[in-house]
């Protein structure tokens, strides 16, 4: 009997494992491995909050490559009204991949041996002729395939804050049960991050009637944008494709962009940029490696700001709070930070001004976005993974080294015959690997690989 292991259960393993069951030979086993028990939903689809939308519409949702409607019809399932522009929660995207996945199991029984372990994996490594993955139980499991479907690690701690991380008053995680137990409504929080992180955790402290200024700390003080309540045209914007793919750098592809949207009346900047995903890949491959450390330098905020938008609902909430002035976005760098009688006192040097800022909040959150550097994940797998060689990371630490049918590199620049990696992490060598649309696509070419192994 030829065993798949997935590690992880969130959105990418889930894909994964939904389409293995589908597709699996007679006599396959599949197990999924997860920390938390909670299988198919992962950090992102976990939460329980009604604040908490999906920054893409319900029409592109779909985690099936083959049934572009299945989310929508999931959907309509409980609510006829939903259509396909519309921003659903992400705790009902969380209950989809979940029915996607007791629906897959189901449909496999008496043809695929389907096992879900709760446990943390503690090493992993090449058997004979098989895979050995250590469990913090104590036990090993054996497998012919093993796939890291790995999502988001929880953010960095900027330095300057690192003396706080067992104070009342800093919160590391804004993921974390702390958030809603802020019961001071009054209270004055900084956020420290501008991005889509940053306008959950308003959209959160809102709905719980926050009252309390909020500063929005970020180096350059931009804030998210909004998607359109509609869908925008599709359109190819051929030509503009075509004078991208003649220029090798980050600075003219800006400008070119810039006049293309300057010029053309035929769509909205947003579709645009929607046009520019299916070769989104192709330009970060194409950049020397000076290139790509300029664009991460200087452009990738700006980038981040346009690509990643956030829903109309909940920019209405950010809006109405920055034109109540009880959102106040700051552009600047943390100096240092002192505790202070009941909160923090940052001190910030202001982005393109000589003096500094003093800011004092009862509570300071970081949401800095989500961590993806493997040299800095706080993850005793990934640690040993590398210091092993088993794994590497880029040389600008975005993500795992995998090959074009994601198996993973190992320290000799040798693709593994038994590992592989699908998730955010595979922005290293893809760039655009962080989205559902994307994912979705990686996941199922993974997960066909393996099929075919195994017939």
């Amino acid at each position: 009997m030829k065993t798949l292991a997935i590690i992880g259960a969130g959105f990418s393993g889930t894909v994964v494992a939904v389409n293995f069951l589908n597709n699996a030979p007679k006599g396959a086993r599949l197990v999924m491995i997860n920390r938390s028990g909670q299988m198919a939903k992962g950090l992102a689809y976990g939460t329980n909050s009604p604040a908490h939308l999906l920054n893409v519409p319900a029409g592109n949702m779909t985690a099936v490559v083959s049934d572009p409607d299945s989310y929508l019809k999931f959907c309509q399932r409980y609510d006829k009204e939903i259509q396909p522009s519309t921003f659903t929660t992400r705790k009902l995207y969380g209950e989809y991949l979940e029915d996607l996945l007791l629906n897959a199991a189901e449909n496999a029984k008496g043809r695929v041996n389907f096992e879900q372990i709760t446990a943390d994996v503690i090493g992993l490594s090449k058997n004979h002729h098989s895979a050995a993955i250590e469990l913090d139980n104590g036990s090993t499991l054996n497998a012919d395939q093993v796939i890291l479907a790995l999502g988001h690690f929880p953010p960095l701690t900027p330095q300057p804050l690192s003396n706080f991380g067992q104070s009342d008053h800093y919160i590391p995680d804004p993921w974390s049960e702390r958030i809603p137990n802020i019961e001071d409504r009054d209270a004055t929080v900084i956020l420290v991050g501008g991005g889509l992180t940053a306008l959950d955790v308003i959209c959160s402290l809102k709905k719980r009637g926050h009252t309390g200024k909020i500063h929005m700390l970020s180096r350059r003080g931009l804030i998210p944008l909004p998607h359109r309540q509609n869908r925008g045209t599709v359109l190819s914007h051929q030509s503009l494709i075509e004078d991208l793919k003649k220029q090798l750098t980050p600075l003219a592809h800006l400008r070119i962009i810039r006049r293309y949207i300057n010029s053309t009346r035929e769509a909205d900047w947003r579709d645009v940029i929607a046009a520019l995903r299916p070769i989104t890949t192709d330009l970060w491959k194409s950049y020397p490696e000076r290139e790509k450390r300029r664009f991460l330098r200087h452009l990738q905020p700006h980038w981040d700001v346009h690509r990643h938008r956030v829903a109309p609902n909940s920019y209405r909430t950010f809006a109405d709070a920055l034109a109540s002035s009880q959102v106040i976005p700051v552009a600047g760098r943390i100096k240092s930070a002192h505790g202070v009688h009941d909160g923090i006192e940052l001190r910030v040097h202001l982005r393109g001004r000589p003096q500094e800022a003093v800011l004092v909040a009862n509570y300071v959150i970081n949401c800095t976005g989500p961590n993806s550097n493997p040299t800095l994940v706080r993850e005793s797998l990934i640690k040993k993974l590398l210091n092993e060689n088993v794994i590497t990371t880029d040389v600008h630490n975005l993500g795992i080294n995998v090959d074009t049918s994601l198996a993973v590199v190992n320290g000799n620049g040798d693709s593994s015959e038994w590992l592989s990696y699908v998730g955010p992490m595979l922005k290293a060598t893809l760039w655009e690997a962080t989205a559902v649309p994307e994912l979705r696509i990686h996941a199922t070419a993974l997960s066909n690989k393996i099929t075919k192994l195994f017939s």
